[in-house]
Formats: structure tokens, C-alpha cells, sequence
């Protein structure tokens, strides 16, 4: 009997990253040999049967594309049951059995009551002589898989939902841009973003940006905020600027909205000269950023895998989703009515009950907003003084990481000595209290403002070191493996509690998922590459040899390959051997035959101690016998360049809020010891502090041990989502078939 089919459709709003996650689950299919189906304008497309059968080639070119390219429309006829039942027919007629749905929860919602109806529409439809005997022993069940695309990341239950990070992206952008014009006027601006029913957006944006103040509908402000909120402006005098960011669906506590216009009087009326932006649309158009792409490809392909198993058999409805950065799948209508709950509480003022749900994160970021929106340091009981420098190459966020300590120190009272030049500064005593106020742009800035080298902290200059930090209470240290190993040589005298937060675009450090820097660069990878594969979209068939960095860690190789598309990468991790390397070059020459016009192939910078960019790049083109015509580029600093994303920018606000509250139990300690000088790490879930002397690590290759690489179980995905598969063709007299 032949497979059952497998259908997609985008419904209600669009977003960036569908197109990533419709490509995944249909070249996912694709290679399994499963029936595919596109359902054109969403639901509409459902009723009307605007259906049409999908194969690999066809989403070639759309992973760096915003919106959805299957379409979305809002459908009036999909409410109503004879709309259903229509709808029903044309799944029936095609022996689809798997509805695969990217949407919000109202479309979410409307495949779940589908789902219920099914049974009768499916006999209905029989007797009434509309569908065959034969269909419909393949469509005995309807099997819900859903993924959730939208900016406003509203889905109880999940961390991140499709396009959220591109939209951050747009916000922070804007916000950049609009800093320098408000700065050079002495302006206040008021940014309105998306999010009726969810301030996530507006409150991470208020992270990632030199934000005074953020209005978010989780969380009104209390009654009298206009004087609350005209007394902050008013005590930031030192800025040059100051900026509001609003949700669109800002209330106060009697559940009045809170628009722009109104925030604007009575500032104005404050005497401060304001400015209203409202963002709009533009929050969801343009290309979804890497992180985006690679959501989309890792929910695709694991919601096609689930469809597969439902081919055979009835699978509970679910919500494929990703939380601590692993996928899962959350039931569909307990994680709905969760979502649901959130709108009901907002109307009963049960402001409390609504963060709860939206987890305790949530909760943890406002507490954050606010202690950065200090300008000045706060009167304290106690002052000490934290020391910070940066070790080792320069990376995004670091300038964002010094700032969120100087302010969250200034919150309690302290202050912070920046040490410039590193190691060099440590030991020489060039260093400076940095204000709030002199440091309210870093964030926005890359690159390390106050240095960074890579010497460190060795047995033969801890002498001086050890001068410098009797002035400190505390040291907090940003870097890669250079600031490692200067911890080591620390936690033998261990003089204060010492914290490294890991900041390097290899993201090779022990103890933490995510370095500071790591997001930023992939971003600046796939940036580079688009435009690469556009200076090739109107010349012959070419392939692309490209170096990345990444020292002795293939992360960035990795997941750069899959927002690229890259049709193979090579990695430390698995070293690459000749046979390998033709047997690749014979897979992009079967692709280039079969349609398409362009390869990219990715390595790391030290995947091979022999096999470098020119011989790979020679390799290709003598096993291609010119088929095509390949190139090779070294995308070298670039990567370490441009503004810090706004996860990044988030990741550095939260590392330095961890640092403190840690900090706070160390300091009532009378000594210390090798356990205090720790690596600030996210795990999963987790926040993790773990001693230097403890970390699992190759202090050789500078890399963590392999089996503590989460992102190493991403590599699979590449072949099935950038390489066709195989021809099958039948054995001449037999009908079996073979693969070619």
C-alpha cells in the first residue's frame, strides 16, 4: 500500500523563519519518501483546495527569504463547519492523514477543533459518495503537529518562538539608529513595538538598549506613575538622550491602555523635548536572522519526523517547540489554554498570575530593566568596588557585559574599575572607575571599549597582579580560553571571588552553552554569505570554499551551515579525510546536474592540519572536471565585527545579574579559596558557577570535552536539508527499485 501524505500551511500572521521551517519539513520528507503537500494561503488555500504536491527542489532559495512563501490568509470560511468539512474533502481526496501547522493560537486552535470533527466529516463525506472507499482506509485519523510562528513569543511553554529574534533585531536596530539622531538634539524617545497581549518584545528590547524605562502589559505601573516616570527622566540628566519603549498593549493597574501619545505629554509637559516612533510592520519583514533559521530547520525536521511516525498511526496533537534550547513537543490545547489564560487574567487585573505563567524569567528581566535604568550610583550601607577586564580576542557583547555590571553595581551602591589592555592593565595599574553615565552607549557598540589582549596571568606575573586586586573585592574577567587559563593560575592563591564570563565567538568555553559574541558572529556569517551566494545568482555554476574561525571548536561552522544551507562543513571534532572530501565533491556535482546552480561548502579554520582552503577549494574543482567553476573566500575578521545582536546584548545583562546575586553570599565569606573563582555558565535550564579547577575541558585544543557538545547533534541535519536525495530507479524486469 502506498504512504499516506503529509500537508503544511502557514496561517495568520507571517514571520520570519516560516520559510526555514516549511524547507526543513519538506526536504525532510523528502528524503524519507513520504507524499508532501503545500497547502497555498493557509486555511483559505485548505477550503479551497489550493493544495499542490512538494518535492525537494521546490523550496530551493527560500531559506533566507522573510515571510512564508506557501502564503497566509485569514479565512472566515475555515470557522464554520461546512468549511471544515470542504476542507476535510480535499485532504481525504489527496490521502493526507498529517496536517502540519505554523501558526499563532488561533490558527493552532482551529486545527485542534479539526481534529475532533474528523471522524465525522470522514463519514459524512463517504456516505455522501465524495471521497473513495480506498482514501479513506489512509485517512482513519487526522494528526495535528503544530509550530508556532510569531513575533510576539506568546506561547506559554517555550521559550522562543519563529521569528521573535528577528523581530528583535529590527526593534534594536531601529533603536540604534535612532540613538545617534536623539544624542546629537539632547531628545527623549518613545518606541511603541508590537505585542498586544505579550511584552516580551518590548521588555527584551529594553535589555538590549540604553532603555529609562519600558511599559510592558504583564507588569502596569502602579498608580502616580507619571510623576515616577518624569522623576527618572529628569535624575538622567547625564544622558545625552533618553528612550521609553512601549507595547502596543500597555495597561495601567485598572487595564486602561497606556499609548505613545500620552507618554509623550506628559513628558513633554515635563518640560522634556520628545519624540514618538511607532515601528509597526516593519517588525516583521525583512530576512530572519540565524538564529531564526536555524529554529525554523530544527522544528521542521522534527515535526516531519513526528509525521512520519503518524503515518501508521493516531498521534496525540502536540506543539513542536524549543525550550533550554532543546525541542520538545507540548500538548496542543493544554499548551493553547495556557496561552488563553494569560488574556483572561490581563482582563481580571491578575497581573501577578499573568508573569507567572509567562515563567520565572520573565519576572527576573523586568527586575533587570530596572536595575540598568540607573544613571547614577545608588546611596548604599556598604560600597565595594569591582574590577573588570577582558582577556583574550575581542568579542560582541563584551562592551555590553561592562556595562550591565557598572550599572548594577551603581544599582547597589558599588562601583567598577576597568582595567584597559587586559592583563597588561592588571599588571601596570591603568585602570579607571567607569559611571553609568560613561558607559550608557557601549552596549550598542562591538568590539571591547576598554581592550582586550591575549597575555595572561601566569605564575611569573601573579606578583603584580596580586597588588592591583587588594584594591578589589571582587574580579570579574570576560574572554575565551585566555581567561581560563589566567583563572587557573588565580585559583592558586585565590585572593577574592573571581568570575569569568565566557565572551569569544569560538563559543569553546567549558561550562556554559553560549559565550558572549557567539550569536553575533553566526549573524555576521550568515550576512556574509547571502551576499556571496547573491554575487552568484547570475553567473554559472559555482562553489563556494569558505573558512571560518573558530579555533579548535566547529560551532560556528555548524550552525552557520545550517542558516547557510551549506551542502557539507568539516569540524575539528570530526576530522575530514580525503575520502570524505571526493565524496562530497561527487554530491554537489549530482546536485549541480539535477537543477541547481550553486555549492557551499564550510570549514573550520583548523578542520584539517593539511587539508586547508586551497586544497579543498583544488579538489573540488578537479573532481567537478568543469562543471563548475569554485571559489574560495576566508571570511577572517568580519566575524568578530559589527554590533552586538540583541541576544547577545540580553545574555550579557542576565550573565551580570547572576554575577551579583552570586557575588552577595561570597562576600560575607572571610576567605576564599580555588571553589571561588568560577566560570558563569548557562546549561540547559540553569545558571551554572563552576570552579575553574573543575571544568571538563582539553586544555590542549582549548575546547570543551566532546560529550558536553549539545550543538555536535545538529550536524546530521545538514545533508537531508542541502543535499537532494538520491534518484530511485526501477531494476529493469523486477519491481523492486534501487538508489542510484
Amino acid at each position: 500500500m502506498a504512504s499516506s501524505g503529509v500537508a503544511i500551511l502557514t496561517s495568520g500572521g507571517d514571520a520570519p523563519g516560516m520559510n526555514a521551517a516549511v524547507r526543513a519539513v519538506i526536504r525532510y520528507l523528502a528524503h524519507e519518501r513520504v507524499p508532501v503537500f503545500a497547502i497555498q494561503e493557509g486555511y483559505s488555500g485548505l477550503c479551497s483546495d489550493n493544495i499542490i504536491p512538494m518535492e525537494w527542489f521546490d523550496v530551493m532559495g527560500i531559506l533566507s527569504r522573510g515571510g512564508t512563501k506557501i502564503g497566509t490568509a485569514r479565512c472566515a470560511e475555515f470557522k464554520e463547519r461546512a468549511g471544515r468539512k470542504d476542507a476535510a474533502r480535499n485532504l481525504i481526496r489527496r490521502r493526507i492523514n498529517s496536517l502540519i501547522v505554523i501558526g499563532g493560537d488561533g490558527s493552532l486552535t482551529g486545527a485542534s477543533i479539526f481534529r475532533t470533527e474528523w471522524t465525522g466529516f470522514v463519514k459524512e463525506l463517504q456516505e455522501e459518495g465524495k471521497v473513495g472507499d480506498e482514501d479513506v482506509k489512509y485517512c482513519s485519523h487526522l494528526n495535528i503537529i503544530g509550530m508556532v510562528g510569531s513575533i510576539d513569543n506568546d506561547l506559554c511553554g517555550t521559550d522562543m518562538t519563529i521569528g521573535t529574534d528577528s523581530a528583535l533585531h529590527r526593534i534594536v536596530d531601529a533603536i540604534d539608529c535612532l540613538a545617534s539622531t536623539a544624542a546629537s538634539h539632547m531628545r527623549t524617545f518613545i518606541i511603541e513595538v508590537m505585542g498586544r497581549h505579550c511584552g516580551y518584545l518590548a521588555l527584551i528590547s529594553a535589555l538590549a538598549a540604553p532603555c529609562d524605562w519600558v511599559f510592558v502589559p504583564e507588569c502596569p505601573p502602579v498608580p502616580g506613575w507619571e510623576g515616577d516616570l518624569v522623576k527618572q527622566m529628569q535624575g538622567s540628566n547625564t544622558k545625552r538622550f533618553k528612550l521609553v519603549i512601549i507595547a502596543e498593549g500597555a495597561v495601567d493597574r485598572e487595564g486602561n491602555a497606556i499609548k505613545a501619545d500620552y507618554v509623550k505629554k506628559v513628558l513633554s509637559d515635563a518640560g522634556e523635548d520628545v519624540r514618538v516612533t511607532v515601528l509597526g510592520h516593519v517588525q516583521r519583514g525583512g530576512q530572519p536572522t540565524a538564529f531564526d533559521r536555524i529554529l525554523g530547520s530544527r522544528l521542521g525536521c522534527e515535526a516531519a519526523k513526528h509525521a512520519v511516525e503518524g503515518l501508521t498511526k493516531e498521534i496525540s496533537p502536540c506543539i513542536v517547540s524549543l525550550k533550554n534550547n532543546e525541542i520538545i513537543k507540548l500538548p496542543l490545547m493544554e499548551a493553547i489554554e495556557k496561552t488563553l489564560s494569560v488574556k483572561e487574567l490581563f482582563r481580571s487585573k491578575q497581573w501577578d498570575k499573568a508573569q507567572e505563567l509567562r515563567g520565572s524569567r520573565f519576572s527576573k528581566k523586568i527586575a533587570i530593566c530596572r536595575m540598568m535604568a540607573v544613571s547614577e550610583i545608588k546611596p548604599h550601607e556598604t560600597h565595594r568596588t569591582v574590577g573588570v577586564l577582558c582577556i583574550g580576542a575581542p568579542a560582541p557583547g563584551m562592551n555590553s557585559g561592562i556595562r550591565a555590571l557598572v550599572k548594577i553595581a551603581a544599582y547597589h551602591g558599588d562601583t567598577v574599575k576597568v582595567f584597559y589592555e587586559g592583563v597588561h592593565g592588571l599588571i601596570s595599574g591603568n585602570c579607571k572607575v567607569v559611571t553609568p553615565a560613561e558607559c550608557e552607549v557601549w552596549g550598542m557598540i562591538g568590539g571591547c571599549a576598554i581592550g582586550a589582549s591575549r597575555k595572561t596571568i601566569t605564575d611569573e606575573n601573579i606578583g603584580f597582579v596580586m597588588e592591583q586586586l587588594k584594591t578589589l573585592d571582587a574580579l570579574v574577567i570576560l574572554g575565551g580560553f585566555e581567561a581560563i587559563f589566567s583563572s587557573l593560575t588565580l585559583a592558586k592563591v585565590a585572593p577574592l571571588p573571581i568570575y569569568i564570563i565566557p565572551a569569544t565567538i569560538s563559543n569553546n568555553v567549558p561550562g556554559s552553552d553560549f559565550s558572549l559574541g557567539c550569536d553575533t558572529g553566526l549573524n555576521s556569517i550568515v550576512r556574509a554569505v547571502d551576499s556571496i551566494k547573491q554575487s552568484a545568482a547570475s553567473t554559472r555554476k559555482r562553489v563556494f570554499i569558505l573558512e571560518l574561525m573558530g579555533g579548535n571548536c566547529g560551532y560556528l561552522t555548524v550552525m552557520s551551515g545550517i542558516a547557510c544551507g551549506a551542502d557539507a562543513v568539516y569540524i575539528p571534532e570530526n576530522q575530514v579525510k580525503i575520502d570524505e572530501l571526493q565524496a562530497d565533491a561527487s554530491k554537489v556535482i549530482d546536485k549541480m546536474e539535477r537543477g541547481v546552480h550553486r555549492g557551499i561548502i564550510m570549514r573550520n579554520e583548523y578542520s584539517s592540519p593539511n587539508y586547508k582552503n586551497d586544497f579543498v577549494a583544488a579538489l573540488y574543482a578537479e573532481e567537478g572536471a568543469g562543471k563548475y567553476v569554485v571559489r574560495d573566500n576566508i571570511l577572517g575578521h568580519i566575524q568578530q565585527g559589527y554590533s552586538p545582536s540583541p541576544f547577545d546584548r540580553c545574555m550579557a545583562a542576565q550573565f551580570a545579574s547572576k554575577v551579583y546575586r552570586n557575588l552577595e553570599k561570597r562576600l560575607v565569606q572571610e576567605s576564599f579559596t580555588s571553589e571561588d573563582v568560577v566560570v558563569v555558565g548557562v546549561i540547559g535550564s540553569n545558571t551554572l558557577f563552576t570552579p575553574v579547577t573543575k571544568l571538563e575541558m582539553n586544555k590542549e585544543l582549548r575546547v570543551p570535552t566532546k560529550s558536553s557538545l549539545r550543538w555536535l547533534e545538529l550536524k546530521p541535519l545538514i545533508p537531508i536539508l542541502s543535499l537532494p536525495p538520491p534518484i530511485v530507479k526501477p531494476i529493469v524486469g523486477q519491481g523492486e527499485k534501487i538508489e542510484d
